[in-house]
C-alpha cells in the first residue's frame, strides 16, 4: 500500500503544470482547434492573438453582446497572462469570464470566427484544461461534426468522472453517436447533473441558441425515459422509490426552466421533459398542479407546445376542476377549441376540456357569463368529448339551470339561468352534441335523468324516432304534462298591463318581451299552447294589420338567439297567419328577416323560412292579379317598425311591384338550393345586385328597369340595415352588401354611412354588451361596419381617422385596429392625394410619443400600415419632404411642400422621425422610384453635417439612406438620373467618416452602382475612396466585404485607368497613388483573399505595365518581410513567363534610375534620399528581386517558355540580355559595395538558372572567357547546380555538356584561383556522372587530369576530396577500363588517407571521400585489389575505427568492408584477415569487432559446403580471438583492454563462432569443439588456463543457450573438465576464478535446462557433477563470490528437474539436508534456500522425500541463526502451499 506521502506525491505530479519541463510545455501550447501539433508548438503569442482577434471582431459584428470580452480575454494584457501564476481568487474570477464566454459563443461554434476565437481561449487560457466541463459542453450539441474530434484530441488525461464515456472515441478518433450520449446521461449522475446545470447558466445569463436548447430537450427526454424504465426493475416498493429519485433530481431543473418567461425555447423542452415524465410516472395532485401553473405562465408565444403538455397532464390529475392560474390562461387564449381539435388527432383532451366546463360552470354568476356560456358551447360544439365525459358535463350543468344549485345574482343584468337554460336546449337540437346529451343521460342517475327531462322536454324525443310508434302513442304524455306546467307558469310571470309598444323591434327596450318569450319557448311545442300564446292580448293579434307588434315579436324571436325549434316555430306562426288571415296590407317589412331567416345556418329554420316565402309568394301573387285600385294597400309598419322615432322615418319602402319581382325573381327560384345550402341565398343575393338577371322577357328597356330594381332593392336593405334595432340582421347582411360597392349610381357606402358613423361614436363598451346580449361576436361584427368604408368616399376616410385619433374618446383598441386594417386593404384604391394625405397622418401617429396604451397601439398599428401598404412615389417624396432638417434645426429649404411647423427642439426627435421615414422608405422603394435619389442624398449631407458637430455615430440612418438609393438605382440597368441628384462628396464622406462595416460596405457597392451611371463624378473622388477601402474595410474577412471591394474595384478602376490615360501619355504617378493606397492595405486584408485581391487589381490596372511597381511599393512599404516577400513571389506567378520578364526588366530599371544622381521614374515609387540611403534601398530592392527570380515556379515557367515558338524566345532572350547586362554593370560599378555585389552575382545566378542548357552553356562559356573571378566562380555554380538538379534537354542538353567538358578541364589544369578550379573538378564530376557513358573517352581524358598533381596530388584537402569524389564516379562510369588506372589511384589514395589517420588530421568529409573511392573500386573492379593493397585497405579501416571520426565514418567503413567479404574470394579475405589481426588487435577493440565482422559476413555470404571447407581455417582465426582475454590480462599494461571490452569482442566472437556452426555438421564442429576444450585447458601456466577457460565456458553458455537441446550432448565433452573447475580448492583465489566458476555454473544452468534426452539422468552425468555442485555450498559464506552463489541454487534446481529420478531426488536431499547440520549458519541457510527453491520448482514430487526432511526442518526451526529460522519458516510455508495442509502436527 501506498504511503501518505506518495500519495501526496503521486497527487501533484498529477495536478503538476510543468512549470521547469520544457517539454511538456511545448506539448500543452501545441493544443489547438485550428492547427496541427507541430505547427501549433512553433508559434508565439502575438501571432496567435493576431489571427484569434480576427476572428473574435468578427463575431463582434454578428453580436454586440460578445464586445465586452474585448477589455478581458481580447486585450492586448491577455497575451501576458499565466493562469499558473495568478492566485486561487483570481483563476476563479477568470473561469467566470471564460464560462460566460462560453456561454455565449456556443451557438455560433460552426462559423469561422468563433473557433478562431475559441482558439484564443484554449491556447492562452487553457479552457480545455481547466475549465474542462464547460468546454466539452460548449461543443457536445455538435457531436458529429469534425470540429468535435479536434475537441477530443486536445482533451486533458486527467478528466471529470463525466467525460470519462468519450475515452473510447478519443483513442479511435471518432464521433461519439447520439444514442451513447443518451445512454450516459441517463447512467451518469454526473454528466446529468452537469449538462443540466450548464444549461440552466447559459439560460440565466440569457445567452441561449436553439442548438443547444433542442440538444439538451430532446437527449434529456430520452434520458428521462430511459431512467424511468430502468426504475420499473425490482420489486414494487423499490421501483416507487427509484421512480421519486428520478423525479426528485428532475425537479428542480424543470421548476427553474419553467419559470425562466424570457427563455421560450427552454420551457419548451421542459414540456417535453415534463410530458415524459408524467406519462411515464404516477406525479402527486400537488406536483401536477404546480407543473400546470407553471406551463401557463407568460406562454404566449408557446401555446401549442403548452397544450400538449398540459393535456398529458390533466390526464394524470383525479381532479375535474383544473387550477385557478391555468383556466384563466386557457380562458384567455385565442381560438383555443381550434387548437384543441387538432391535438385531439394525437392527444387524448377530454379531461383537460371537461377541466375548462367545469371552471366555467364554478364561476357563473360574475361579470361575463354571457362570454362562458359562450365558451362553453365552442367546446361542446367542437366534439372534443366522449359521451362519459359529456354526461359529467350536462349532470354538472343540470343543477345550475333548473334552480337546484344557485347563483347569484346577476350584476350586469345578464339572466345567466335562462341563458344557460338555453344552451341546453340549443344543444339538444345539434346533431352531434343532442346524441350525446340523450346517452349521457341514459347513464345518469334517476334524479339527474329526471331533470333531465323536465328541461328537455320533446327535445330529446324528436330527435329520436320511437321504437313502436303504436305503443308510443298510447302511452301518457308524461313529457307534454310537463310541458302545460312549465307553460302556466311562464304565462302567469307576463305583466297584467297593456303593452305600449307598438313594435318590438323599436330601439328602446321592452318590459314584456322577455316574459312573452319565455312563454313562447315553453309553448312552441305544443299546437294548444301557441294557440292560446297567439290570442294572448298583450300580443294585439287582431290589430296586426294595422301595427306591427304582432309581426315583430316573431321576426325578433326567430332572430334572437333562440333554439332552433323556437325560431322555426315562431316563423311558422306567421306562415299559418298568412294562410289563416287575409292579408289587408303589404307586409314588405318581413322581407329582410326573412332574407335572415333564409341563410340560417340550421336546416328546420331555413325550411319554415322558405314555406313563409311560399305563402308570401302566393299572397303578392294574388295581388299583382287584381286591379290598381285593389292593389292599393297600406303598407305595415311604415313610420313605426323601428319605433316612434327617426329610425322608422327613414326606411325606404319598395313599390308594390318591385316587391313582387324580388319575391318571384330573387327568392322562389332558388327555394330547393336554400333548403340545402345556408350560404346559397347570400350569394345569390351578391350577384343580383351586382348584375343584372338575365330573363327572357327582357324588352329594350329591361336594362333599365332591372338597374332600377337593383338600386331600389339596394337602398331598401341598407335603410332597414342601417336603422334596425337586431344586431344580428346587420351581422348577417352586412357582408353581402359591402361586396356591392354601388348600383347604378347608387353607392352603398353612402348608404351605409350612418351606421359607420353611428357605430364608431357608440363606443366599444355599449357596443360589446348589446353584441353580447344578442350573442354576436363583437370583433367580426366591427370588421363588418368598418368594411362599409370605401376608398372613394372622403368623409368615410376621415371617420376612420378620427376613430383612430388618440384624442377621440371611447375608440377603444379593437375599433381603431379594425378602421387601421380596413384602411390598409383599402390603401390600392385610394387616389393618389388621398394616400399623401394618409401617408402623413400614418406618420404623425407613428411618431406620437406617448405613454398611453392607445397611443403604443396606434403607434404600432401606423408603423404597421406604412411598412405593410405599397407605397407610391408621390407618398414616399412626400414623407422625405416631412423630415425635419438636422443641420438648420428646421424643415429644409428649396422642398417644394413643406411642412407648417419647425423641427422639434429635441434632436433626438427629428432623428427618430427621420428615421422612421427611411425605414419606410427603404422597405417600399424600388426601380421606379428614381425621383427620390435627391431627396435621399440631400438627408444624407444633413446626416454628416450633424455627425460631424455633435459627434453622435447615426449608422443606422446612414445604412438607411444608402440601402435606400441602392434599391432604387441597382435593379434598373440603365437609369436616367440627373447628375445634379448624385452628391458624390457626400457618399465619400459617409464611407470615410462611418465606423459601421454594413454602412462602409453599403456605400462602396453604392460607388460601384453609380460609377457606371455617373462616372465622371466617382473618378474624381476615387482616391479617398480608395483610401477608406485599404484601412477599412479589407481588413474583413467575411464573403460579403470581399464582394464588395470586387464589384468597386470592377466598376471604378477602369474608368479611372481611361481617364488617367486621356490626361497624360505617361500615367505611372497617377497609378503610383492608386497602388500605394493598395500597398498601405496590404496587412489590413486578410490572408486568404489577398492574392485574388491584388491579381484582380493588376488584370484591371494592367500587369505588363504596372506590376513592378505594385512590386517595388510594397518593398518600399515593407521593407524585408517574409511575408509581403512571399505574397509578391505568388502574385508574379499569377502570370506568363513574358509578363515576368517585362516585370524583372523594369525593375531592375527603377534600380539602375534610382542609383542616379538626378532619379527620375523613380521617384514616383520611391522617397528618394542621399547616395548612401538610395544605395540602401536598392540593395533591399535587388534582394527582394532575388526572391522573386530564384523562385522555383518562375524559374519552371521561364524554361517551358524558352520551348515556345522562335518569335517569343528570341523577345524573351532580348530581355534577358538587357537584364544581365544591367546588372553585370551594376556589379562592376559597385564592385565595393559587399552586399550589393554580392546580390547582382546571385541574381545573374538565378537567371541563368532559368535559361535551356544549350544559351546557359554558351553563356558560362562566354563568362569564363572575360568576367571577373567572382563571376566566373558564380557561373560555374550555376552550372554545377543545374546539372545536379537534372534540368536540360534530352540531346542538345548532353551535346552541350559534354563539349564544355574539355574547357573545364583546362580551367582546371590552368587556373590558379583554388575555388575556380575546385567547382570546374566538381562540374567535371558532375558531368561525367550525367554524360559520361556517352562519350567515354573524353572521361578517360579528363581522368588523366583527375589523377594529376594539380588534383588528387593537390595540397589542399578540398581538391583532394574533390579529386577522390570524382574518381568513384569515373570507376563507376568506366567500369573495366578503369583497371589501367588502378595501380596509379589505389595506392595513392591509401596513402593519403592512411597519413591523415595517422597525423589526426583526417576529416569526415575526406574519409567519406576515400571510402567512396574504395567501395567503388570494389564494386567495379574487385579483382584489381590484391594482397598488399587489401592489407593496407585493412590497416586504414582499423587505423580509421581507432581514430574515432564519428557515426557516419563508421557506416561508411562497415559498408566498405563488407563489399571485401563479399567481393572478394573467402580464401584471400581470410588470409588477409589473419595476416592484419595482430594490427587490428593493435588498433583496439572496435577494430576488433570490426575485423569480426568482416569474417562473419565471409562465413554468410558461403554456401555451407564452402564454410566446411574452410572451417579450419575459420577455427583457426576464432581460436586467436578466443585468446585475447590471455594476451591482454595475463600481463596488463596500459595499453590492455578493459574488462568490459574483451567481453563486447568475445560476444562478437561468439556470434561468428555461433554463426559458423550453424553452417556446418556435427561431424566436422565435433572434432573443433574438442579442440577447443583441449586447447583451453593446455596452457602451461595456471592463470593463462583459467583466462582461456573462461573465454570458453562464457562461448560454451551462449551455445548452448542458442542451440538448446540439439547440443546438450556435447556437454559430455566438457563434464569432467566442469567437475574439475568447480573441485578445485583455489576457485575463490581470485576475480578472474569467481568469473570461471560462475561462467562454468552457467553453462551447466543452459544445459540442465534445455535437457530434453535424459541426458543427465545417466548415473555416469548425474553423479560427478551433482557433487561438485553440491560441495559448492560449502562456498556460500564466501562473501567474495556472491554471484556465483547466486548462480548456483538455480543450477543445482535445475539439475534436479533434469534428473527427474527419485533416485538421483534422494541422493540430492541428503546431500543438501546434511549441509544443514553444518556449523556455518552461511551453509545452513543456503541449505534451507536450495530446499525451498526445490520445493517451488518440484512441488509435491520433491515433497515425496518430506519424512526424510521432518527432522531437520525441527531443528531448523530452533536454528540460532535469525535469518536461518526465517528462511525455515518460509520453507515451511511453501511447503504447506504445497500439500495444502498443516506441517505442525507432523513436526510435533
Amino acid at each position: 500500500m501506498a504511503t501518505s506521502l506518495a500519495s501526496q506525491l503521486a497527487k501533484i505530479r498529477v495536478e503538476s503544470t510543468n512549470a521547469l519541463d520544457l517539454k511538456a510545455q511545448k506539448k500543452a501550447h501545441s493544443k489547438s482547434l485550428l492547427f496541427d501539433a507541430h505547427h501549433a508548438a512553433n508559434q508565439d503569442f502575438n501571432t496567435l492573438f493576431q489571427l484569434c482577434h480576427e476572428g473574435y471582431q468578427e463575431i463582434c459584428q454578428l453580436d454586440p453582446r460578445f464586445q465586452p470580452f474585448a477589455g478581458n480575454l481580447f486585450s492586448d494584457q491577455s497575451k501576458h497572462e499565466d493562469r499558473t501564476q495568478m492566485t486561487a481568487a483570481q483563476n476563479k474570477s477568470l473561469d467566470n469570464v471564460l464560462e460566460d464566454f462560453m456561454s455565449l459563443v456556443t451557438g455560433r461554434l460552426l462559423l469561422k470566427p468563433a473557433v478562431k476565437a475559441m482558439e484564443w481561449l484554449v491556447r492562452r487560457f487553457s479552457v480545455h484544461q481547466y475549465n474542462t466541463t464547460c468546454f466539452v459542453l460548449t461543443f457536445l450539441p455538435y457531436h458529429t461534426s469534425p470540429l468535435f474530434l479536434t475537441v477530443l484530441a486536445i482533451l486533458p488525461e486527467q478528466r471529470p468522472k463525466a467525460f470519462r464515456f468519450l475515452q473510447p472515441y478519443i483513442q479511435s478518433s471518432t464521433n461519439p453517436p447520439r444514442h451513447t450520449i443518451v445512454h450516459t446521461v441517463a447512467h451518469n449522475q454526473d454528466l446529468f447533473r452537469a449538462f443540466n446545470l450548464y444549461t440552466l447558466n447559459v439560460c440565466r445569463r440569457g445567452q441561449q441558441c436553439p442548438a443547444l436548447l433542442s440538444f439538451w430537450s430532446s437527449v434529456t427526454s430520452e434520458a428521462v425515459a430511459l431512467m424511468l424504465d430502468r426504475s420499473r426493475l425490482g420489486r414494487l416498493e423499490l421501483q416507487r422509490q427509484n421512480q421519486e429519485d428520478v423525479v426528485m433530481r428532475l425537479m428542480p431543473t424543470l421548476a427553474e426552466g419553467l419559470s425562466m418567461e424570457h427563455v421560450p425555447d427552454l420551457r419548451v423542452g421542459c414540456f417535453m421533459i415534463l410530458t415524459v415524465l408524467s406519462s411515464k410516472t404516477n406525479l402527486s395532485e400537488a406536483v401536477l398542479t404546480t407543473a400546470m401553473d407553471l406551463v401557463v405562465t407568460a406562454w404566449d408565444d408557446i401555446v401549442h407546445a403548452g397544450l400538449i403538455c398540459l393535456v398529458v397532464l390533466s390526464q394524470q390529475r383525479h381532479a375535474t376542476t383544473l387550477p385557478k392560474k391555468t383556466f384563466q390562461a386557457l380562458v384567455a387564449t385565442k381560438q383555443l377549441s381550434d387548437d384543441l381539435i387538432l391535438l385531439k388527432q394525437h392527444y387524448r383532451v377530454e379531461k383537460l376540456v371537461l377541466g375548462l366546463v367545469s371552471g366555467s360552470l364554478e364561476r357563473l354568476g360574475k361579470r361575463g357569463d354571457a362570454e362562458r356560456l359562450r365558451f362553453i358551447r365552442e367546446l361542446l360544439e367542437a366534439n372534443l368529448m366522449q359521451s362519459s365525459f359529456v354526461a359529467t358535463a350536462v349532470a354538472q350543468m343540470l343543477p345550475l339551470s333548473n334552480g337546484t344549485r344557485l347563483l347569484p345574482p346577476p350584476k350586469d343584468g345578464f339572466d345567466t339561468r335562462s341563458a344557460l337554460v338555453d344552451l341546453l336546449l340549443y344543444l339538444a337540437d345539434a346533431e352531434n352534441v343532442g346524441s350525446a346529451i340523450r346517452l349521457s343521460l341514459e347513464e345518469m342517475d334517476s334524479e339527474t335523468r329526471q331533470q333531465g327531462h323536465e328541461l328537455f322536454g320533446n327535445h330529446l324525443r324528436s330527435n329520436k324516432a320511437p321504437e313502436n310508434p303504436e305503443t308510443d302513442e298510447e302511452m301518457p304524455d308524461v313529457d307534454q304534462k310537463a310541458g302545460a306546467m312549465n307553460f302556466e307558469e311562464s304565462v302567469g310571470r307576463i305583466p297584467s298591463r297593456t303593452a305600449f309598444e307598438v313594435s318590438f323591434l323599436s330601439h328602446s327596450e321592452s318590459y314584456i318581451f322577455p316574459s312573452l318569450a319565455d312563454a313562447f319557448v315553453a309553448a312552441h311545442r305544443s299546437p294548444d299552447h301557441l294557440a292560446a300564446f297567439s290570442k294572448m292580448p298583450l300580443l294585439r293579434k287582431s290589430l296586426a294589420m294595422s301595427e306591427p307588434l304582432y309581426f315583430s315579436f316573431f321576426v325578433k324571436i326567430w332572430c334572437g338567439h333562440y333554439p332552433t325549434s323556437v325560431r322555426a316555430a315562431a316563423i311558422k306562426m306567421l306562415s299559418q297567419y298568412i294562410h289563416t288571415e287575409k292579408l289587408s296590407v303589404d307586409v314588405q317589412v318581413l322581407l329582410p328577416y326573412v332574407l335572415y331567416a333564409l341563410a340560417d345556418p340550421t336546416t328546420p329554420v331555413r325550411r319554415a323560412a322558405l314555406e313563409l316565402v311560399i305563402a308570401l309568394a302566393s299572397f303578392y301573387r294574388t295581388m299583382d292579379n287584381q286591379s290598381d285600385n285593389e292593389r292599393r294597400l297600406n303598407t305595415l309598419g311604415k313610420g313605426q317598425i323601428y319605433g316612434q322615432g327617426f329610425q322608422s322615418e327613414e326606411v325606404a319602402w319598395l313599390p308594390w311591384q318591385t316587391v313582387v319581382e324580388f319575391i318571384r325573381d330573387w327568392l322562389t327560384p332558388d327555394v330547393e338550393e336554400i333548403r340545402l345550402d345556408s350560404g346559397h341565398l347570400l350569394r345569390s343575393l351578391v350577384d343580383r345586385l351586382r348584375a343584372p338577371v338575365e330573363r327572357k322577357e327582357v324588352g329594350t328597356n329591361g336594362q333599365k328597369a332591372r338597374t332600377s330594381l337593383r338600386s331600389s332593392v339596394m337602398t331598401w336593405l341598407c335603410s332597414h340595415v342601417v336603422n334596425t334595432s337586431v344586431l344580428s340582421l346587420k351581422d348577417r347582411l352586412l357582408p353581402v352588401l359591402n361586396k356591392v360597392p354601388k348600383v347604378g349610381q347608387t353607392s352603398t357606402c353612402a348608404l351605409l354611412k350612418p351606421l359607420l358613423e353611428t357605430t364608431l361614436a357608440q363606443g366599444y363598451m355599449a357596443l360589446q354588451e348589446v353584441c353580447e346580449k344578442e350573442h354576436i361576436n363583437t370583433s367580426q361584427y366591427i370588421d363588418h361596419v368598418v368594411e362599409i368604408a370605401s376608398p372613394k368616399d372622403q368623409e368615410c376616410i376621415k371617420l376612420l381617422q378620427n376613430c383612430i385619433s388618440v384624442t377621440k374618446a371611447g375608440a377603444s383598441p379593437p375599433l381603431r385596429i379594425a378602421a387601421f386594417h380596413r384602411l390598409r386593404n383599402i390603401w390600392p384604391l385610394l387616389k393618389p392625394q388621398s394616400q399623401i394625405l394618409l401617408g402623413n397622418f400614418m406618420l404623425d401617429l407613428s411618431f406620437q410619443n406617448h405613454s398611453s396604451d392607445e397611443a403604443r397601439l396606434n403607434q404600432t398599428e401606423a408603423l404597421d400600415t406604412l411598412r405593410t401598404v405599397s407605397l407610391s412615389t408621390e407618398v414616399l417624396q412626400s414623407l422625405i419632404e416631412e423630415c425635419p432638417t438636422l443641420a438648420h434645426g428646421g424643415p429644409q429649404k428649396g422642398a417644394k411642400r413643406r411642412r407648417t411647423v419647425s423641427s422639434s427642439q429635441d434632436p433626438g426627435d427629428d432623428i427618430r422621425r427621420i428615421s422612421i421615414v427611411l425605414e419606410i422608405v427603404e422597405a417600399s422603394v424600388t426601380e421606379a422610384n428614381l425621383s427620390l435619389v435627391g431627396g435621399l442624398f440631400k438627408i444624407s449631407a444633413e446626416i454628416q453635417g450633424y455627425k460631424e458637430r455633435s459627434g453622435l455615430e447615426l449608422h443606422y440612418l446612414e445604412l438607411l439612406v444608402v440601402n435606400s438609393i441602392i434599391n432604387i438605382l441597382k435593379p434598373s440597368r440603365t437609369p436616367r438620373i440627373e447628375k445634379s441628384d448624385v452628391r458624390a462628396d457626400v457618399l465619400v464622406d459617409c464611407i470615410r467618416n462611418s465606423s459601421s462595416p454594413q454602412v462602409q460596405q453599403q456605400a462602396l457597392l453604392l460607388v460601384s452602382i453609380l460609377a457606371s451611371i455617373v462616372p465622371d463624378l466617382v473618378v474624381h473622388n476615387v482616391m479617398p475612396i480608395f483610401t477608406f477601402m485599404n484601412s477599412g474595410i479589407m481588413k474583413r474577412t467575411d464573403d460579403y466585404s470581399a464582394h464588395i471591394v470586387k464589384q468597386t474595384m470592377d466598376s471604378v478602376i477602369p474608368r479611372l485607368m481611361e481617364s488617367l490615360r486621356k490626361r497624360s501619355k505617361d500615367s505611372l504617378a497617377g497609378v503610383s497613388e492608386l497602388l500605394l493606397s493598395f500597398a498601405a492595405a496590404f496587412e489590413h486584408v486578410p490572408a486568404r483573399k489577398r492574392l485574388g485581391l491584388f491579381q484582380s487589381l493588376m488584370d484591371m490596372i494592367g500587369a505588363d505595365e504596372y506590376l513592378f511597381a505594385l512590386l517595388i511599393l510594397l518593398e518600399d512599404k515593407f521593407p524585408r518581410n517574409n511575408r509581403v516577400l512571399q505574397f509578391s513571389v505568388d502574385l508574379l506567378d499569377c502570370y506568363a513567363a513574358q509578363t515576368q520578364f517585362e516585370t524583372i526588366e523594369r525593375y531592375v530599371t527603377i534600380v539602375v534610375d534610382l542609383l542616379k544622381p538626378k532619379p527620375t521614374i523613380s521617384a514616383h515609387l520611391i522617397t528618394t534620399g542621399s547616395a548612401s540611403s538610395c544605395q540602401e534601398t536598392a540593395v533591399d530592392l535587388l534582394r527582394n528581386l532575388t526572391a522573386l527570380c530564384g523562385d522555383s515556379r518562375l524559374v519552371s515557367k521561364s524554361s517551358k517558355a524558352f520551348g515556345q515558338n522562335e518569335h517569343q524566345v528570341d523577345r524573351l532572350r532580348s530581355i534577358l540580355s538587357r537584364v544581365m547586362d544591367q546588372i553585370l554593370s551594376l556589379s562592376r560599378q559597385y564592385s565595393e559595395n559587399e552586399d550589393m555585389n554580392l546580390l547582382c552575382h546571385k541574381l545573374l545566378d538565378i537567371l541563368l538558372g532559368g535559361l535551356p542548357m544549350v544559351d546557359f552553356v554558351s553563356t558560362i562559356q562566354s563568362l569564363l572567357n572575360g568576367a571577373d573571378v567572382q563571376t566566373s566562380l558564380d557561373a560555374l555554380k550555376s552550372f554545377e547546380l543545374r546539372l545536379s538538379k537534372k534540368k536540360f534537354e534530352p540531346v542538345a542538353g548532353q551535346n552541350a555538356c559534354l563539349g564544355f567538358l574539355q574547357q573545364l578541364t583546362a580551367v582546371v589544369e590552368e587556373s590558379t584561383n583554388g575555388p575556380t578550379r575546385r567547382v570546374a573538378l566538381s562540374c567535371v564530376d558532375t558531368i561525367v556522372e550525367t554524360f559520361g557513358k556517352k562519350d567515354v573517352d573524353a572521361v578517360i581524358s579528363a581522368t588523366n587530369t583527375v589523377i594529376g598533381a594539380q588534383c588528387l596530388g593537390a595540397a589542399s584537402e578540398e581538391m583532394q576530396i574533390t579529386s577522390l569524389l570524382s574518381l568513384s564516379t569515373i570507376v563507376e562510369v568506366l567500369g573495366d577500363e578503369f583497371i589501367a588506372f588502378v595501380p596509379q589511384t589505389l595506392p595513392k589514395a591509401l596513402d593519403l588517407l592512411n597519413s591523415k589517420l595517422d597525423d589526426g588530421t583526417c576529416s569526415e568529409r575526406l574519409h567519406h571521400a576515400g571510402y567512396s573511392f574504395f567501395s567503388a573500386t570494389l564494386i567495379y573492379v574487385p579483382w584489381a585489389i590484391t594482397g598488399p593493397n587489401l592489407d593496407l585497405l585493412l590497416r586504414v579501416s582499423h587505423g580509421s575505427a581507432n581514430a574515432e571520426l564519428g557515426e557516419s565514418c563508421s557506416d561508411e567503413r562497415r559498408a566498405t568492408l563488407s563489399l571485401i567479404a563479399k567481393q572478394i574470394e573467402s580464401d584471400d579475405s581470410c588470409a588477409a584477415l589473419g595476416r592484419t589481426w595482430a594490427n587490428a588487435m593493435t588498433e583496439g577493440p572496435e577494430a576488433l569487432k570490426e575485423h569480426l565482422g568482416v569474417l562473419e559476413t565471409v562465413i554468410g555470404a558461403l554456401p555451407k559446403s564452402a564454410v566446411g571447407r574452410g572451417s579450419e581455417a575459420f577455427a583457426t582465426l576464432l581460436t586467436r580471438a578466443f585468446d585475447l582475454r590471455r594476451i591482454q590480462f595475463s600481463n596488463r599494461t596500459e595499453d590492455s583492454f578493459e574488462d568490459v571490452e574483451v567481453e563486447q569482442v568475445e560476444e562478437a566472437t561468439n556470434k561468428v563462432a555461433v554463426a559458423m556452426i550453424y553452417r556446418i555438421n556435427d561431424t566436422i564442429f565435433r572434432p573443433i569443439f574438442a579442440q577447443w576444450v583441449e586447447w583451453a585447458a593446455s596452457s602451461s601456466a595456471a592463470v593463462a588456463t583459467v583466462h582461456r577457460q573462461t573465454t570458453l565456458y562464457g562461448f560454451l553458455m551462449h551455445f548452448f543457450n542458442r542451440l538448446k537441446s540439439i547440443v546438450t550432448s556435447y556437454a559430455g565433452l566438457i563434464l569432467d573438465d566442469a567437475a574439475a573447475i568447480l573441485g578445485r580448492g583455489d576457485i575463490a583465489d581470485s576475480a578472474s576464478n569467481l568469473l570461471l566458476r560462475t561462467r562454468v555454473l552457467g553453462t551447466l544452468y543452459e544445459c540442465f535446462a534445455h535437457d530434453q534426452d535424459g541426458f543427465w539422468q545417466s548415473p555416469a552425468h548425474f553423479t560427478p557433477i551433482a557433487h561438485a555442485l553440491l560441495n559448492q555450498l560449502n562456498h556460500a559464506p564466501d562473501p567474495a563470490s556472491p554471484s556465483a552463489h547466486h548462480h548456483l541454487i538455480p543450477c543445482i534446481t535445475e539439475l534436479a528437474v533434469a534428473a527427474d529420478s527419485p533416485h538421483h531426488h534422494k541422493t540430492l536431499n541428503a546431500s543438501i539436508l546434511k549441509h544443514t547440520r553444518s556449523d556455518i549458519p552461511a551453509v545452513r541457510l543456503a541449505a534451507v534456500q536450495c530446499q525451498r527453491s526445490l520445493t517451488d520448482r518440484l512441488g509435491e514430487e520433491w515433497l515425496a522425500l518430506l519424512p526424510e526432511m521432518l527432522p531437520f526442518i525441527s531443528e531448523l526451526q530452533e536454528d540460532d541463526d535469525e535469518s536461518v529460522e526465517r528462511e525455515t519458516l518460509g520453507w515451511i510455508k511453501k511447503v504447506e502451499d504445497v500439500l495444502g495442509e498443516s506441517l505442525t502436527p507432523m513436526l510435533q
